[in-house]
């Protein structure tokens, strides 16, 4: 094998140096690098949770004020029971006298299995429009609110007669349980 020229020489000295950068870079500075950058990300991300935080310790105050208010309200939207079962009954007596009062036919009420903390009943009536109507009006306006979950309508009988007449309905309806002061 002859002897290389100068310029070869060079050109593998260069070589060889563009090689050990490159295993420089890889070996040392590229890990380096991803180590410095990840935490950088992570010191941002903490700095936006730190910030957050910051903002969530001053509305404290407010929060509570808040709470207090919700506290004074609560009765609104739970009804007082010792138990669901006692809230049910409660509450289909609420369905039923609400009812009667609008001059609609009970059919039957019943309790609906429901997550704790909520009772929820039933009713199935023959009413009018007008008394559906209102019936919901009364349900709706008195308190404590209750949610109504579902409500089904069967008007078979005005396909028959050519108008609206009277309707099979059922309502699902539930509320929240208070059971910390139930007497």
């Amino acid at each position: 094998m002859k002897p290389l020229t100068a310029r070869e020489r060079k050109l593998v000295a260069v070589g060889l140096l563009v090689v050990a950068f490159a295993l420089f870079w890889l070996v040392l500075v590229q890990p380096l690098y991803g180590i410095f950058s990840g935490n950088a990300e992570r010191r941002i991300e903490l700095q936006q949770n730190f910030r957050q935080n910051e903002r969530l310790i001053a509305r404290i105050s407010t929060l509570r004020r808040a709470a207090e208010e919700q506290q004074k309200t609560q009765w609104q939207y739970a009804i007082k029971a010792q138990n669901a079962e006692q809230a049910s009954e409660v509450l289909k007596a609420r369905l039923e006298s609400s009812l009667a009062k609008v001059g609609g036919e009970l059919r039957s009420t019943e309790n609906v299995d429901t997550s704790a903390g909520w009772a929820q009943a039933s009713a199935t009536a023959l009413v009018s429009n007008e008394q559906l109507t209102n019936w919901i009006y009364l349900l709706n306006k008195q308190q404590p609110y209750l949610v109504v979950e579902s409500l089904n309508i069967v008007a078979d009988r005005a396909l028959n007669s050519g108008r609206l007449d009277l309707m099979d309905v059922k309502i699902e309806v539930s509320i929240a349980i208070n059971q910390t002061n139930a007497r």
